[in-house]
């Protein structure tokens, strides 16, 4: 939730800790303000195109089946 992310920055900051140094953050789901804040926080994504695509095709093929989603980690200064 990105509240909770709200909450995290603002213990942080208060601890004056140092992000990328002393602590961090790593956060789900890539948004383009993860791309800014404290200099960017790092980001563990789900590729959604591919989610949407392969639910497409399992639904006009009538499949039903587990399907692994890749993921992807943009490492960015929050580590």
């Amino acid at each position: 939730m990105e509240d909770d992310l709200v909450i995290l920055i603002k213990k942080i900051l208060e601890s004056k800790l140092e992000v990328g140094k002393e602590v961090g953050i790593i956060s789900y789901n890539e948004t383009p303000i993860k791309q800014i804040i404290l200099n960017g926080i790092t980001t563990i994504s789900a590729d959604f195109k591919y989610m949407g695509q392969r639910a497409a095709e399992m639904i006009i093929e009538k499949q039903l089946e587990h399907s692994s989603v890749p993921f992807y980690l943009t490492l960015r200064a929050s580590l």
